[in-house]
């Protein structure tokens, strides 16, 4: 079973703790899109790149927590590239940027 971000959030906001996205982070900032490829074994969970949102891992997953009211939250930002930049429904890994 996966857990919604947002039920992610009310347990840590009840732990007294907050997060890099704050304390009601969007579900739709993902930071994690990839997909098992054809090349991979398991080759029933591949997907094409049109099957991507479908059957691959498009989540927003990385989070700091830090307990309320410790640290004030300036710039949050997030790269798939390896040059500080971050496209928009870019399979991640890449051979750039291989995690």
């Amino acid at each position: 079973k996966k857990q919604d971000v947002l039920k992610f959030a009310e347990a840590y906001r009840r732990l007294k703790l907050d997060s890099c996205w704050g304390p009601i982070p969007n579900p739709e900032e993902f930071t994690t899109y990839n997909a098992r490829t054809f090349l991979q074994p398991q080759l029933n969970k591949a997907s094409s790149k049109a099957e991507i949102r479908e059957k691959g891992d498009v989540n927003p997953k990385d989070f700091i927590l830090f307990r309320q009211g410790t640290f004030n939250t300036e710039i949050v930002s997030k790269d798939n590239t390896g040059q500080r930049e971050y496209v928009e429904e870019m399979v991640f890994t890449t051979l750039e940027f291989p995690s």
